[in-house]
Order: structure tokens, then sequence, then C-alpha cells
């Protein structure tokens, strides 16, 4: 036996003239219905592997880090003048530092947010008179521990400043431009992720009653991984989740306005990771030949359904 034949034998798509085929409408539909729904999955599986859907992880992440944290700021309080105001930093560790001013600086404002100048430090009892009915700017950051602490704005141990100049009336309202942790602001990426990591920016306390303002920061570490676009760079950041809480302060006691912090254990991860172009081939394998497949199987019950109706219809009229 020539080995053409031997290998003919192998044939799995052996061809039947189309002589012995007939077209049915009933088939004509499935097979409509079947390119439809092929070209449908078709392009949702090219999307998912162009665009891959983002997922979520949270796990538990040795820090390797460091052990501090920067706090970024940019805070305008409208009626503390600068030399009244002070930056103080306390932690489970024993920390406590008053009048932070090597990585914080101030900026004299009019209480309607006119720039007046820089606040030196340097200036004599008048002008401390003079600048009793102005606000404060103040930006920077402030290094702190990982363990359970806060940063806070007061007049604490400049009481004898507040009595002398502003007769003891002292109002710690206050608008929250920029609140961030970390080394790199993420505020202008395109992760979608801004209103997690900068949740407080813009946020205002304009209270005219004197108020002691507290707000409590989880700050979780977060991974940003784009394996589409960027080759798997691991981007790191951190978010915060934030409560905040206020209340009146009576006659006499020093208003401050509290940033309590702490670091999650807990790292979430965003990503998007998109699959090899091998499993992409085997979706749309899998697609084509299972949607080929059940339209043949449809088809075959349609036609011996019709087959049959039409054998019983005969022998009626027989």
């Amino acid at each position: 036996m020539p080995l053409g034949s031997n290998i003919k034998r192998l044939d799995f798509y052996r061809r039947v003239p189309i002589d012995l085929t007939e077209p049915t409408a009933p088939g004509a539909v499935i097979s409509l219905v079947a390119i439809t729904i092929m070209l449908s999955l078709f392009v949702g599986e090219i999307v998912s592997y162009a665009w891959p859907p983002q997922r979520t992880d949270m796990f538990v992440a040795q820090d390797t880090e460091g052990t501090r944290l920067r706090v970024n700021f940019n805070m305008t309080y409208h009626r503390l003048p600068c030399f009244a105001m002070s930056v103080d930093v306390l932690d489970a560790l024993g920390r406590h530092e008053m009048g932070m001013a090597n990585t914080v600086h101030k900026t004299r404002v009019s209480r309607s947010g006119q720039v007046l100048g820089m606040f030196t430090g340097v200036q004599s009892e008048q002008d401390n008179d003079n600048q009793r009915e102005e606000g404060c700017n103040v930006a920077g950051f402030v290094m702190v521990n990982k363990v359970p602490g806060n940063f806070h704005i007061s007049a604490h141990g400049l009481q004898h400043v507040v009595m002398r100049h502003l007769q003891g009336n002292m109002n710690v309202m206050h608008t929250i431009h920029q609140l961030w942790v970390g080394e790199v602001d993420f505020s202008n990426g395109n992760h979608g992720y801004d209103g997690e990591l900068h949740p407080v920016n813009g946020l205002e306390q304009l209270d005219e009653q004197p108020q002691h303002y507290e707000y409590h920061l989880d700050i979780v570490p977060t991974i940003f991984h784009e394996t589409a676009s960027k080759k798997g760079k691991d981007e790191r950041a951190y978010q915060l989740a934030v409560s905040k809480h206020k209340q009146q302060i009576p006659p006499g006691h020093m208003p401050a306005a509290f940033f309590r912090y702490q670091l999650s254990p807990i790292t979430v991860r965003f990503g998007r990771e998109r699959t090899s172009f091998i499993h992409f081939l085997t979706y749309v394998c899998a697609i084509v030949g299972g949607v080929y497949t059940v339209a043949g199987i449809l088809n075959s019950m349609f036609h011996r359904a019709a087959v049959q109706f039409q054998r019983q219809m005969l022998g009626k009229q027989s």
C-alpha cells in the first residue's frame, strides 16, 4: 500500500462532497448565532489581554524600609499667627520634640489668605503685636518612628506668648491643602487612587468657636504593580484611612490640632497582570472550538427533530 494512502488514514478532517450536503434554514440561523458569539467572546478576550483588569491583594509583609516614615503636609491656620504656632511630635517610644523647625517652614498670611512673607522666627515684641491678627501657612515634613504617635499644631510651650499677645484668645481653624505619607507624591500619577492616598486634601475646618481637632490616620503600605505597561516595576506608597473628630473647648483651655497615626501591619497591592500570549491563544482556541462544537450539537438536534417530525406527518397522511 502506498505511503500516501497510509498517511491519508490519519486525516481527522475527511471532506464530504458538497453534493451530499444540504443547507437548512435552522442550520443557517445557528451558524449566524455561533459566529456572533465567537466574535463577541474573541473581542472580549482581546480587550482583557490588552487592558488587564485590576486585582487587589492583601498580605502581611515584613517591613524592610527603615524605621521612620516621612509625613508631608501643607496647611493654613487662619487665626493662628506664626509666632504662636508650634509643631510638636510625640510617640510611644518616648520621643517628644517641640517646635520642629528644620524641616517645617512657616509663611505669614492675612486672614483673607494673602501671603505676607516668610516667618523667620526672629522678631520683636512689637512685631508680635502687629501680627496677632494674621494667620500662618505651615508646610514641610516630619520624620516619625513606625510606632503609634502623633504630631500636633498648637501653642504648647508658648502659653506666655499667647497670653501676652493674644490675650488667651486662640483659634486653630484650618485648611488642609495637602497631607500624605512617603518619599514620593503620587498625586500626579495615573493610578486612579488619589482619593485613598490623599483623603483629606482640601479639607476645611472653619469653626468660629475654638475647637480641639483630632485626626486618626491609619497608614496602610501600598504597592502598585503594573506588568502590563511598566515591565513589572513596583511603586510603593502609603494610603491613609482617616477619621476625624472635633470638640468645642471650654474657656481657658488651649486648642490644638492633633494628627494621631499608626502603621497598619497589612500591605495592600493593586496590580494589573497581563497573561502570556500562549494563554491568550489557548483561550481563543477554546472559544472558537467550544462554540463551534456546541453549535454543531444543536444543529444535529434540530435536524433530527425535524426529520422525526416529518416522518410522523407522513405516517399520519398515509
